[in-house]
């Protein structure tokens, strides 16, 4: 599985569930988010379903802030505490969480993890809605909602920001809205916690706005999961929304992919004076376009796992790595293999040999005599590798293959990081068994990219892609000066190369004015390049606010991993990052693995204690239909339901009904229309709603059919609608019209 620049760690934001509660299997449809309990009072279920969710998203140049937007509803009879679960990008900086029941809006504060968790408990027990925003793990994140009345709906904001990278050229945002269990690590039946099997149906919809600004002109915008409307008011925006005909938007993880036009190396600078910093972000964007001349000499140094747990099947998808990757060498780049176990060993200390036959023949054999064991020393090894005599005006890229079973501590990432400036460092994990952890943060402290083959029959495809992602270095040996520009804190440093598929983009504070020259040197295959930048041209809007995140963000990655990998080698230290991590975070109002968000009404709602509620076990959306909405429309899907016409005229239903020119039977305690067809969108309306007065104002002879009982299943011509008391009280004006539109 290919790790991309959104990190993909996980299946989704929401949980997907069996719809129609109460209906045969005939009328099962689809999967839709949703809370649930057991309440203690004579077994009782208890619901707090997700009714909508909209997402409002401003991308400016390479940057990315979001604002989901997230209604529930507690459809219960008791005060309920919900906790759920949800994924984001490993690079999401979330910045804020805000609550509102009713008229009342409590906006979240950042603080230390154990005072945040301390108020929730505290704001719990005393009858407050309170919420508690925390990073569970990289990439997965925990909410919890507190005394949750019946008959409330609560609105949850949350805001989050992250910088976007491309792959081949393209960048990508990516926003899930579906869940896969593997993904989250979390399983309620492990945590011991009440959850009902029985289903709850939801209103729910998914809306989406996009706000794009580039810094140069977009070649394209599109979107692989949805259709979408989008109008350009110049060649550098564009807004976007669903288009009208896309019906299911809440059933598939949105997918918006954009590109810029030009075909010389260009730049753009995005600033943000801030009230107490300034923040910059440069960005040195690569061509749309390569032609083979734009491209230096290229030094490949493959740093090869040969330990005890390689051989087999993953050294030999290492061997197919770095055959591919030679394969596409030209006669002006050179290549050298340092192979590592509990010790080292050059194929040529002297310096990188042409990437001829022999030369590859002479590598692989001597990957072949190798009998490694004992530990595994990347460290070492990678010292060995920068050793290497670099030859003059080449790029240089070091190759790491293992699985992952390695010492990679922290000093292995503070040593890639040193030597940015020399090689950009790239990760292979091979292997069924591949520790990605680790492949991760080794190309996290690379700039470069996470790829991960888990058998020989992706192998191939997975390197050949590989390949063509390292293969085009355009600039090596880049620096930054600033002339008459007051920058600081500024990261990476030393700067990557810039790749064909893989911008540079430079980070940092500034004070006073944003004035003077930021310039930019490197060599690239037509020679030395060099470019100024007008620091008083760039693009300084309040749009550009992520940016303070952001940093904060980048400048927590060194400190994180050491988090993460030292604390019990180094507590000493350890506690001291920790308190370094917890700084940053209550200073720049950044969720950390050490801070959390918590938002405490002041009012007293209940005395009545909570009923604690949590996310049922993930259901495949595979086996059912789905669940749609688009642009705030709600229309439920429902597919393979059994022919109900036929189980009725074989005996299997109630006695037919006549009424005015209409079939109907009893089936599962509902009046089935008889003329309903498997697989017919399907509209579920709460009786005496307001929407329901709404469907009978447009439709006044619908009456006589929809009053026949409690529950009323009625064929409305490519459309269906079921009555019933646990509906929806809310459908959208175009929604229930192009329900009730004649059939095309």
């Amino acid at each position: 599985m290919h790790v991309n620049a959104w990190g993909r760690v996980v299946g989704g934001f929401w949980m997907l569930a069996l719809l129609l509660v109460g209906l045969p299997p005939s009328l099962q449809a689809s999967e839709t988010p949703y809370f649930q309990v057991i309440s203690a009072d004579a077994g009782k279920v208890e619901r707090l379903p997700l009714l909508q969710t909209q997402a409002d998203v401003q991308i400016a140049g390479t940057i990315a802030a979001v604002q989901l937007r997230q209604r529930f509803e507690n459809r219960g009879q008791v005060p309920i505490e919900a906790v759920y679960v949800f994924p984001a990008s490993i690079h999401a900086a979330v910045t804020g969480l805000s609550l509102r029941i009713g008229e009342r809006e409590v906006r979240g504060v950042i603080r230390e993890k154990q005072k945040a968790a301390a108020e929730y408990t505290a704001a719990k027990e005393s009858g407050r809605n309170t919420a508690l925003l925390e990073q569970q793990s990289e990439g997965i994140f925990r909410m919890r909602l507190a005394n949750i009345l019946p008959g409330d709906r609560i609105d949850v904001v949350l805001s989050y920001s992250e910088l976007l990278l491309p792959r081949e050229g393209v960048y990508e945002f990516f926003l899930p809205t579906t869940f896969a269990s593997e993904g989250g690590h979390y399983d309620v039946r492990a945590q011991g916690q009440r959850s009902s099997a029985e289903a709850e149906v939801t209103d729910y919809s998914f809306a989406l706005r996009a706000a794009l600004s580039g810094p140069l002109p977009f070649a394209r915008i599109d979107s692989p999961s949805h259709r979408l409307a989008v109008q350009r008011s110049d060649a550098q925006h564009a807004h976007l929304q669903f288009a009208d005909e896309e019906v299911k938007a809440s059933t598939r993880d949105f997918v918006l992919r954009f590109s810029y036009a030009g075909n010389e190396v260009a730049s753009g600078l995005l600033l943000y004076p801030g009230a107490d910093e300034n923040f910059f972000l440069l960005t040195l964007q690569p061509p749309a376009t390569v032609v083979p001349d734009q491209v230096p000499p290229r030094e490949y140094l493959f740093v090869v796992d040969v330990s005890g747990s390689m051989h087999g099947a993953p050294l030999d998808l290492a061997k197919v790595v770095m055959r591919e990757l030679l394969a596409g060498l030209r006669a002006q780049d050179r290549f050298n293999v340092v192979l590592f176990a509990g010790g080292s060993t050059v194929l040529d200390e002297r310096g990188s040999l042409p990437g001829t036959a022999d030369n590859r023949q002479r590598a692989f054999g001597m990957i072949d005599r190798s009998e490694g064991g004992g530990s595994t020393d990347l460290q070492q090894a990678l010292l060995k590798a920068y050793a290497v005599p670099r030859p003059a005006g080449m790029a240089r890229s070091v190759v790491v293959v293992t699985d992952g079973g390695i010492m990679a501590s922290d000093d292995v990432s503070r040593l890639i990081r040193a030597n940015l400036g020399q090689a950009s460092v790239f990760a292979f994990g091979v292997g069924a068994s591949v520790d990605k952890g680790v492949i991760q943060r080794l190309a996290r402290a690379g700039t470069g990219e996470a790829v991960m083959i888990e058998n020989m029959d992706e192998g191939r495809a997975q390197a050949q892609a590989f390949r063509r992602y390292i293969e085009q270095p355009l600039l090596t040996q880049v620096e930054a000066s600033f002339e008459g520009f007051d920058a600081y804190d500024v990261t990476p440093t030393p700067i990557p190369d810039l790749f064909a598929q893989r911008p540079v983009v430079l980070i940092g504070k500034y004070r006073g004015a944003a004035q003077g020259q930021i310039r930019l040197r490197g060599i690239g295959g037509r020679g030395p390049y060099a470019a100024s930048i007008a620091v008083a041209g760039g693009n300084a809007t309040a749009a550009n606010a992520p940016l303070r995140a952001l940093w904060a963000r980048q400048a927590l990655a060194d400190r994180l991993d050491f988090a993460a990998t030292s604390a019990a080698a180094e507590p000493a230290a350890a506690e001291e990052q920790k308190a370094f991590v917890t700084k940053i975070g209550l200073d720049y109002s950044l969720l950390t693995p050490f801070t959390a968000f918590v938002a405490v009404d002041t009012a007293v709602r209940t005395d009545q204690p909570a009923v604690g509620v949590n996310q049922p076990t993930p259901q495949r959306a595979s086996a059912v239909a789905s669940y749609g909405a688009g642009s705030g429309n709600a229309l439920l899907l429902a597919a393979q339901a059994q022919p109900l016409l036929a189980q009725a005229v074989a005996g299997v239903a109630q006695p037919v009904r006549d009424v005015s020119g209409r079939r109907f039977a009893e089936q599962g305690g509902a009046l089935v229309d008889l003329s309903y067809r498997s697989g017919q969108p399907l509209l579920r309306i709460r009786r005496d709603s307001a929407a329901y007065r709404r469907l009978l104002e447009l439709r006044p002879d619908l009456r006589q059919w929809l009053e026949l009982g409690e529950r009323v299943l009625l064929n409305l011509g490519r459309y269906a609608v079921l009555i019933d008391a646990r509906g929806f009280s809310d459908y959208p004006e175009r929604s229930l019209r192009q329900a009730l539109a004649p059939t095309p």
